[in-house]
């Protein structure tokens, strides 16, 4: 056992290199709601992520500080989203991408998420808006049928006005081209950040209902169960609906008092008696109100619980006498077991 073990020896260090790698690696769930944030190195992307969400990304001044996937989790309407941060992607060919670029073309492919293209509008990235855009166009063969929102980032630096004519055409041709939502924000000053995360909530649970409502397989089967009957008509005879002639009469009524303004006007309602009396926080509406009595004037009266020196309550109860004659036959066999004793005999 020992010589085999020594031969397996290898194999073992092998397994126990893989499984830490897998443990470093982030933990994504593809079944839960999910935001991808992506785009050109150091145009916001983390510090977007740690205003989503609480994850604390490394945010450094320099491009490629995210070298790998980081996930952060965020609730929307009560229930909880991850959000993922990419590493930055350069404009090339895909065989020229290194690994850490791979991570977020593998995620941006292969997640049903919500898309945030995030652009630097004040190019302060290293990067011109032509670039961007181009990165774009490049990689949005990984956004289809996808939602997408272009995000434009450090709007405190420069604003959309300020753009040229040819980069605002750009982008809202990418918008209309992609269907996609453009909203400006800024991570400094937190303009927009709400607005961003409720719009790409809100489109991704749009589509997310688009695609079950399309998947009609499973409703198919359901409805080669069902059986809808259409009463088809069996004769010339006229079976007309019969309405109660009280049904008819009170109808006629509430009819003419809907009509006579002046008697609606003067019929005093609960909820007037409210109003004069101080509103709902102080009216008390009495449930003796609604008693129907002999004599109006016994609806307030107070119930006595004592009448005449006897209990009421013996004479409310309307099992009283099954209960006195059930409690004397207790008391006459319990007079005919007195003068005996209890002997218990032990075995």
């Amino acid at each position: 056992m020992c010589t085999l073990l020594k031969k397996l020896n290898p194999s073992f260090g092998y397994l126990e290199e893989v499984r830490k790698h897998l443990a470093r690696l982030p933990s994504i769930d593809p079944s839960t709601r999910t935001l991808i944030i992506t785009g050109f190195p150091n145009v916001g992307k983390s510090s977007l992520m740690n205003n989503l969400t609480d994850a604390k990304v490394d945010v450094q001044a320099y491009p490629f500080t995210t070298q790998s996937l980081f996930v952060g989790h965020t609730v929307y309407k009560y229930v909880p989203w991850q959000v993922i941060d990419t590493p930055g992607i350069l404009d090339h060919a895909l065989e020229q991408r290194n690994t850490i670029e791979m991570q977020a073309i593998t995620a941006l492919a292969h997640l049903n998420a919500c898309i945030m293209y995030v652009m630097d509008i004040s190019e302060t990235c290293g990067y011109f808006m032509e670039q961007q855009i181009a990165l774009f166009h490049s990689i949005k063969p990984l956004f289809k049928n996808k939602p997408i929102v272009v995000v434009l980032s450090k709007t405190d630096l420069k604003k959309w006005a300020d753009l040229t004519p040819e980069a605002q055409a750009s982008i809202e041709a990418i918008a209309k081209e992609q269907n996609a939502y453009v909203i400006s924000m800024s991570n400094k000053s937190k303009d927009g950040i709400d607005e961003l995360k409720s719009k790409a909530c809100d489109i991704l649970l749009d589509y997310r209902f688009v695609q079950k409502s399309e998947n009609t397989g499973k409703m198919n089967a359901i409805a080669n169960r069902l059986h809808v009957a259409f009463p088809q008509k069996r004769d010339d005879k006229v079976r007309s609906s019969q309405i109660p002639e009280s049904v008819v009469a009170e109808r006629l009524k509430m009819k003419e008092v809907g009509n006579n303004e002046e008697e609606k006007k003067s019929k005093k309602t609960t909820k007037d008696d409210q109003e004069e009396k101080g509103g709902a926080g102080v009216f008390y509406v009495h449930p003796e109100k609604h008693f129907q009595l002999e004599e109006e004037d016994w609806r307030y009266d107070e119930a006595p619980e004592i009448f005449e020196g006897k209990n009421v309550a013996d004479y409310i109860d309307p099992d009283i006498e099954a209960k006195l004659a059930a409690l004397e036959k207790e008391e006459a066999i319990l007079d005919k077991m007195e003068g005996f004793e209890l002997v218990l005999i032990f075995a």
